[in-house]
């Protein structure tokens, strides 16, 4: 996982895989695009690309944002940094509820949906 601290308190690896990774939808929308943030002087991968700002819904890390390179999935670089210190497991675990609430309800809708559309 993290393996250094800066001065601000985020903390930055630089390894290839994300054990944190999730590849599900974030549960409720962006309020601000990936992009569209103010850099500080060290989120710049070593690619020269500026690093999306992303959200991560793993169990270990709901809720918690990190910078990676935008360009990551096709061929840019590894680079990855918490944007976020670490939160409690209290409040950790309320998010995984509520993320999961949340992804049961969207769920519970698509199939009330179909049933809907049958009796049509």
């Amino acid at each position: 996982m993290a393996s250094s601290s800066s001065s601000t308190g985020a903390r930055s690896s630089r390894h290839g895989g994300h054990a944190d990774y999730s590849p599900n939808p974030s549960p409720i929308p962006y309020r601000e695009q990936p992009l569209a943030y103010e850099p500080t002087e060290d989120c710049w991968c070593a690619c020269k690309h500026k690093g999306a700002r992303w959200i991560s819904w793993s169990n270990n890390n709901p809720g918690h944002r990190y910078l990676k390179c935008q360009r990551s999935r096709v061929g840019g670089c590894d680079w990855f940094k918490w944007f976020d210190d670490p939160t409690t497991p209290f409040l950790r675990q309320l998010l995984v509820d509520l993320r999961d609430a949340v992804n049961n309800f969207r769920r519970e809708n698509t199939r009330l949906t179909g049933v809907n559309a049958d009796l049509e």
